[in-house]
């Protein structure tokens, strides 16, 4: 994603997802983990309830994005081929 994509992620995130209050929310580049890839991904750390996971799902699946759950954290991707390098 790009930075401006990211920024209108997280408002929507900050807006609809109260129950993320107080979540660690890091931006890492794509790049540092797909070399071929530029933009942002978002990760969420925090214990994530059904009802923020819920919450989380409709925004990241409006915005064609893709999320990965782990035990302490979620990551949202764009997958897309759109943002690789020439």
């Amino acid at each position: 994603m790009k930075f401006a994509e990211v920024a209108i992620l997280l408002r929507e995130i900050v807006d609809l997802c109260p129950g993320l209050d107080g979540s660690t929310i890091t931006l890492v580049p794509q790049k540092a983990m797909y070399p071929l890839y530029r933009g942002y991904h978002v990760n969420i750390g925090a214990n994530v309830s059904r009802e923020s996971m819920g919450c989380l799902r409709k925004i990241v699946e409006g915005h064609d994005l893709v999320m990965q759950v782990k035990v302490d954290s979620v990551v949202i991707y764009e997958s897309r081929s759109t943002d690789r390098s020439p």
